[in-house]
């Protein structure tokens, strides 16, 4: 890296049931991938919680802010319904469950100002799962930063600026 900047990473981790492994290891993965630099590199990894927060990080280069899910009411435990039945209507099920999550965790997002000022000034932007992808793209016209999706897009990502 020949700036004096640092590189900026911000993650971005929607459903998963181990958002504390997906955070790790695609951190680990980012800090690989710029090598020498990863000394200058700072990082925000944003995850959505059901019941309790309970991501931590050990390094201090990286900041983790959870976001409460946002409730459902009596249509989303219908749909939450429909997402476990076998067939066509799970099927059905599934793909509405994705797209209300997706918008649920986008508009929290959006809401939040500081957050999205950190996802402006990033050099990437990595969306970990499918429902925090749509969060990810929110920002296509708000900033230059690399707006990928999984650990291998953002490593290709990532190295873009250190060859500038």
């Amino acid at each position: 890296m020949t700036s004096a900047k640092p590189l900026h990473v911000s993650i971005v981790v929607g459903r998963s049931s181990h958002p504390q492994a997906v955070i790790d290891d695609l951190w680990n993965r980012a800090l690989g991938a710029v090598g020498q630099q990863a000394g200058q590199m700072t990082g925000t990894a944003v995850y959505a919680y059901d019941r309790d927060p309970t991501v931590t990080t050990g390094d201090q280069r990286l900041t983790v802010v959870p976001l409460a899910k946002p409730r459902g009411g009596r249509f989303a435990s219908l749909v939450s319904a429909a997402a476990g039945k076998p067939g066509p209507v799970g099927v059905a099920g599934r793909l509405l469950r994705d797209n209300l999550e997706s918008r649920g965790l986008a508009r929290t997002l959006a809401g939040r100002a500081d957050l999205q000022e950190k996802f402006r000034s990033s050099d990437v932007v990595v969306a970990a799962d499918l429902t925090a992808d749509r969060s990810v793209w929110h920002l296509r016209n708000s900033t230059g930063a690399g707006l990928v999706h999984g650990p291998i897009a953002m490593l290709h990502a990532l190295r873009e600026p250190l060859r500038k």
